[in-house]
């Protein structure tokens, strides 16, 4: 009985070789980066008082992955908040470009990044659109099949006439969990 139990563990082990193995290719050689944000940072409007903001964990994230150093990201941020009754609604799509130090090494290191996109917001009563620009730097750490993401960086958006907003600065951080296909 103790070598037929043998026989089926050393059976098992040497089956799972393969599938370890395409597990590993696959991780490596991954065509997708998506994941998901929270943020946190300094906002200061045109001509108002500024403060500090946490948005909710509502950021997604798709990124092209490439052999060369640089890599298309698309972000949608979504933040929705109650406040006396009062419903007020954004959505933030945004197309970022991402600069490896190394050519391939989108996995793990630091980068840089830059972007623009939009703000769709309701705030109840009336909607209105505004343009924003971004730009940061981050720092990739893999763990297992997944990764951590940490950006520092800073942001501009334009004022709405539609919703009376004005343009905006932001100085603040994201800290993200990755994932590689």
């Amino acid at each position: 009985m103790r070598k037929l139990m043998n026989g089926v563990a050393l059976a098992a082990v040497l089956g799972t070789i393969p599938a370890l193995a395409e597990a590993q290719r696959s991780a490596t050689g991954a065509r997708h980066e998506w994941g998901v944000d929270v943020g946190a940072g300094y906002m200061k409007p045109d001509g108002g008082d500024g403060g500090i903001f946490i948005t909710a964990p509502l950021d997604i994230r798709l990124g092209f992955v490439s052999r060369s150093n640089m890599m298309w990201e698309g972000r949608l941020g979504f933040d929705f908040s109650t406040v006396g009754g009062n419903t007020a609604y954004e959505l933030r799509p945004s197309i970022n470009v991402l600069f490896a130090n190394s050519p391939g090494g989108h996995r793990r290191g630091m980068y840089f990044t830059g972007g623009a996109g939009l703000l769709l917001a309701d705030d109840g009563t009336t909607s209105g659109t505004a343009f924003g620009v971004q730009a940061g730097v981050g720092w990739r750490k893999p763990y297992k099949s997944a990764g951590m993401r940490y950006e520092l960086g800073f942001q501009w958006s334009s004022e709405s006439a539609d919703l009376g907003l004005p343009s905006t600065i932001i100085i603040g951080g994201r800290l993200g969990v990755s994932f590689w296909n």
